[in-house]
């Protein structure tokens, strides 16, 4: 056999392998993959910044502006809006403008960390992610869907086939009778590498109903 075809069909060999081998298999291989188009320099660890949002409500209901900062490396969370300001330190409130209870405050930091910080908060100690991942057509495109069960409800994350964008995800609080809600993201907001979708839109999965828009302005250093 000729010497420079035998190395090419070695050299193939070895590329087809290699191909193969970071192809994803798992749930968790499609969210690892999709960490890496969202936070390739692994940046939402220790990410301190400022996030600038504008949400725009059902008809008959004023949009609000708010901002919301992150200190992963210290839990720290604030949030501001007209009115209201308070910190939360891991599991401590404090309230710096209006009032708020403890309670609250502690779920929206759970709310405003889970959902911006996705799909990287998938990798959160305790989360169980399925191993089968399904395709799924949404308004004509083909994702890739990763379902994700926690204890109240199932989540499933829409995954684009090629680069592992995140553009939608819902959940069920209620799977048998299809009662959640779900979110499309549209356009990104790029922060030291960070790809972090610019717009969501919520609505109903049991019924047409839209909920809310948020439009994240600005992504801001944080002194």
């Amino acid at each position: 056999m000729n010497r420079l075809f035998l190395v090419v069909l070695i050299y193939a060999g070895l590329s087809s392998c290699t191909s193969n081998s970071v192809n994803p298999v798992t749930g968790r291989d499609y969210i690892l993959k999709s960490i890496e188009y969202h936070d390739p320099e692994e940046v939402w660890g220790s990410l301190k910044a400022t996030f600038v949002i504008q949400d725009s409500l059902p008809a008959g209901r004023d949009s609000r502006f708010y901002e919301f900062s992150v200190d992963n490396a210290e839990s720290k969370m604030s949030y501001k809006i007209k009115d209201l300001q308070y910190l939360v330190w891991h599991d401590s409130v404090q309230v710096l403008e209006g009032e708020v209870e403890t309670e609250r405050a502690l779920r929206m930091r759970n709310y405003y960390t889970y959902l911006w910080g996705l799909p990287m908060k998938l990798t959160d100690p305790g989360t169980v992610i399925d191993d089968d991942v399904k395709t799924e057509t949404l308004d004509g495109v083909r994702y890739h869907v990763v379902r994700v069960p926690y204890e109240k409800d199932i989540w499933y994350f829409y995954l684009d086939p090629e680069t592992y964008r995140m553009a939608a995800y819902k959940f069920y609080q209620d799977e048998p009778n299809l009662k959640g809600e779900i979110i499309y993201l549209e356009g990104e907001r790029e922060f030291r590498g960070l790809k972090i979708p610019a717009k969501r839109s919520w609505y109903r999965t049991e019924k047409p109903e839209f909920l809310a828009t948020d439009q994240l302005l600005e992504i801001k250093e944080t002194d």
